[in-house]
């Protein structure tokens, strides 16, 4: 594909990446906001910054209480 092809199709909102279906949903919300071809429907930088390390965050708690979860069964 040409630049100026690939340029055009990320202005006219019609080249995106495929969301694979084992997406989390909240990984797919936040990349489908950030893609809104309204600015004023996108996140600031500051909101979407603070959304990872919320995600992140809960990641780890997940991954945290799946690891307490199998010390139990020992």
């Amino acid at each position: 594909m040409h630049c100026a092809s690939i340029i055009g199709g990320i202005v006219n909102d019609s080249l995106r990446p495929t969301i694979p279906a084992w997406c989390d949903p909240e990984w797919k919300a936040l990349m489908e906001q950030c893609w809104a071809s309204d600015p004023t429907d996108r996140r600031s930088f500051s909101e979407i910054s603070q959304k990872l390390r919320n995600m992140a965050a809960a990641i780890n708690e997940r991954h945290e209480s799946d690891r307490n979860a199998r010390l139990l069964l020992f």
